[in-house]
């Protein structure tokens, strides 16, 4: 048994590598250079009491979003602040106020909600204070907003009902505008195309700032209605214009491509010939956007259009 236990000692030891076997410890040296730097811990380092967390150590911008939830930067306003003294808007009042003006009085109410909810709330669970007050006020205010919207909700069933009378009746008010257009003289162009520009912005969507416009088939009908007339306006006075009318199907132009090389045309003589004249080199050379491709080509016509004006103007 001695041995066996010798024999697993020696085993043991024999085993050990240079890597395994402990470091000795190094000599103590003698001549040793201080340190160049000393910590600041072994110096200045003082224990102060905790600062106690309040609104004095906390720093908040004017600017803050936040501030949209308090009135006048106050934490909470008393019952004498408060507007005790006001009614709601009536219906019959907000019927004589614009869309703009509605718009603003919504998010007025909106604004003056959310400071009375964040009131309220801390009334409820934190200062365990009166709420009537403050829930009288959100209740004018609540009153006010809903009045709004039936506002606004009369106008919308309005103008869809008059757009949809007008369908019946829109042949012959385009047909009357036409003629009223087309009668001017060459002393009132600049009235007939700014009535021009009104029309279109009235009965197709059509906005003067062309990148600006949401393309969909009215726009598309706008836009062949619209250089016709332009045409039209000119044949009159120019015989190759009017040959060119004549060409066209039913003195129409009906082609997408087409009429948007008239319709962007600058509302003179000179300008509608040059579009014409590229009009006929299109025809010549086959080019023809089909029934269905209309409104995603006019989209790209109109987007390419937009980036050229901006590479233009950058200088």
């Amino acid at each position: 048994m001695l041995f066996q236990r010798g024999l697993q000692t020696s085993a043991r030891v024999s085993a050990r590598t240079k890597f395994t076997r402990p470091k000795p410890k190094l000599p103590k040296r003698e001549n040793v250079r201080p340190p160049t730097q000393s910590a600041h811990h072994d110096n200045t380092l003082q224990i102060r009491p905790p600062i106690p967390p309040s609104a004095a150590n906390l720093h908040c911008p004017d600017d803050h979003p936040l501030w949209q939830f308090f009135a006048e930067k106050k934490f909470m306003r008393t019952p004498e602040e408060l507007d005790l003294q006001s009614r709601p808007w009536s219906i019959p009042e907000l019927r004589r106020k614009s869309f703009n003006d509605l718009h603003s009085l919504w998010y007025t109410c909106l604004k003056e909600r959310n400071i009375l909810a964040r009131e309220n709330h801390l009334l409820r669970n934190a200062v365990e204070g009166q709420q009537e007050f403050y829930e009288e006020v959100a209740t004018k205010v609540r009153t006010t907003m809903w009045r709004i919207r039936h506002v606004l909700s009369e106008r919308d069933w309005a103008f869809r009902n008059a757009q949809e009378s007008f369908k019946s009746e829109k042949s012959a008010f385009l047909k009357q505008f036409e003629k009223e257009f087309l009668s001017l003289s060459l002393e009132e162009d600049e009235e007939a195309f700014e009535m021009l520009s009104r029309f279109q912005q009235s009965i197709f969507g059509i906005n003067e700032f062309i990148d600006e416009n949401v393309v969909d088939r009215r726009f598309v009908e706008g836009l062949k209605y619209v250089a016709t007339l332009k045409v039209k306006k000119f044949a009159c006075r120019d015989e190759e214009l009017k040959r060119f009318l004549q060409d066209c199907p039913d003195c129409s132009i009906m082609d997408a491509g087409e009429a948007f090389v008239v319709f962007t045309a600058e509302n003179n003589i000179n300008d509608v010939k040059d579009a014409c004249t590229a009009v006929k080199d299109l025809r010549e050379k086959g080019n023809h956007v089909p029934k269905l491709e209309e409104v995603a080509t006019v989209t790209q016509y109109i987007q390419r259009l937009a980036d050229a004006q901006l590479h233009s103007s950058v200088p």
